[in-house]
């Protein structure tokens, strides 16, 4: 039985420069991927609208999971069977794709956030910036900017305070925080983890002649669920790794560049390893 290969990717600091968010450098072990057929699905805190637009640019044709694991956006037809997929009401991917979702509505978490602030908590997100003050706090044009506002189950905010009383605020509505890299995130129950466990057990089904290898790279301590729930963890180098503290620490490769650097390093290196196999 030949083996299949499913990569799972952060993007802001791991696939993406995290200044630049240009995916340039890892270009050659996205090639390999992309000639080899093995599916890439990006797992990230951005938007679908912010993922649609990066795949497009990728020319990925493959699911993918966003915002922090709010839910699954798979291409129409993509799976024969998968369990919870439903039909997506946003007007931008209308249509095209169905969805797995995990997390609240956006519209519930912001009004759980009315009243953090009218409790005292002090806070701005991306629900009272414009496109053009979001682009200048984040360093994304305004385009980006204005796809990172449409959002589906979350909210990125700059938080004045202590965030564990925050936090434990919020735990009474369901929903936690998530340090992101700029952002703590106000989110549901959930990680990037839910989505990676949920397309593996799709996975299962679509290549149920083959044996799954599963791979997942990431940067930072909000991707160590995903790390946690493959068989072969990539932890990409930058100011949080260090952070990051795995279940399973002897399965891992470690980069030693940074972003895409690293990306494309580890990726040829777990490619090379493990190229008789699939």
């Amino acid at each position: 039985m030949s083996a299949k290969l499913i990569v799972f990717s952060d993007l802001d600091g791991t696939l993406l420069d995290r200044d630049t968010y240009s995916f340039a450098a890892a270009q050659p072990a996205l090639e390999t991927l992309a000639a080899r057929q093995n599916p890439l699905i990006l797992n990230s805190s951005k938007t679908i609208a912010e993922i649609t637009a990066l795949r497009e640019q990728m020319g990925n044709s493959h699911p993918f999971v966003v915002e922090n694991g709010a839910a699954v956006i798979v291409p129409n037809n993509y799976f024969t069977h998968a369990d919870g997929l439903e039909p997506i009401d946003e007007e931008l991917i209308k249509g095209a794709y169905l969805i797995k979702r995990f997390s609240k509505s956006y519209a519930q978490i912001i009004e759980v956030l009315r009243h953090a602030r009218e409790s005292g908590f002090q806070f701005a997100g991306f629900n009272d910036w414009g496109a053009a003050e979001l682009a200048s706090i984040s360093g994304l044009d305004k385009a980006s900017a204005a796809r990172a506002k449409l959002r589906l189950g979350s909210e990125p905010i700059v938080l004045e305070g202590d965030t564990e009383t925050f936090s434990t605020f919020l735990n009474a509505f369901g929903l936690k925080t998530v340090q992101g890299g700029r952002f703590l995130h106000v989110m549901g129950q959930y990680d990037k983890a839910d989505g990676v466990k949920w397309l593996l057990k799709a996975y299962g089904e679509k290549f149920k002649d083959n044996e799954l290898i599963s791979i997942a790279l990431g940067d930072s301590h909000n991707d160590v669920g995903m790390l946690d729930a493959v068989d072969i963890p990539i932890v990409i180098a930058s100011e949080h790794s260090q952070q990051i503290q795995l279940l399973h620490p002897e399965n891992a490769i470690y980069s030693t560049g940074l972003g895409p650097v690293g990306w494309n390093e580890t990726m040829q290196t777990a490619l090379q390893t493990f190229a008789k196999t699939f």
